[in-house]
């Protein structure tokens, strides 16, 4: 990964990535990882522990990860798969599925192709979810 646009917190096992930064290659990190926002990912993004992407992110492939928090306007190409929690929030755009493995919340203005959440699904708001995975258990609010 290029130095000028990555810190390493060993206590926490965390790399920062500096605001509109931008990466070529696919991104594979042991570890957490927190996102500035306005990053580019040309590739994949692989990341073993927690996923915090910074508002108006773009990923063009996929993500993997054992949770993800997706902030506002992130617009993400590719499918994200996450082991535990997934949350998406207002107005982020997956061309994909999003899969997860435990319980997955999504906020007003999101746009996601597929879904599918082990224990729940939240779904918040007005959101655009074309399809659902049979037997996931459902879950609606009003946006507050």
């Amino acid at each position: 990964m290029d130095e000028k646009f990555v810190r390493y917190h060993a206590d926490t096992n965390t790399y920062i990535v500096r605001r509109k930064a931008f990466f070529e290659n696919s991104i594979k990190i042991d570890g957490n990882m927190i996102v500035g926002p306005g990053a580019n990912f040309w590739n994949d993004l692989e990341v073993s522990g927690s996923l915090q992407l910074g508002k108006e992110s773009l990923v063009k492939g996929d993500i993997k990860a054992s949770d993800a928090l997706i902030s506002t306007r992130c617009e993400i190409n590719g499918n994200i798969d996450v082991a535990n929690d997934l949350t998406m929030l207002d107005n982020v755009k997956v061309g994909g599925s999003a899969i997860c493995g435990n319980e997955m919340s999504i906020r007003p203005g999101c746009q996601v192709s597929f879904v599918k959440a082990t224990t729940a699904l939240e779904l918040i708001g007005k959101v655009d979810v074309k399809e659902i995975e049979s037997g996931t258990k459902l879950i609606v609010r009003s946006d507050m």
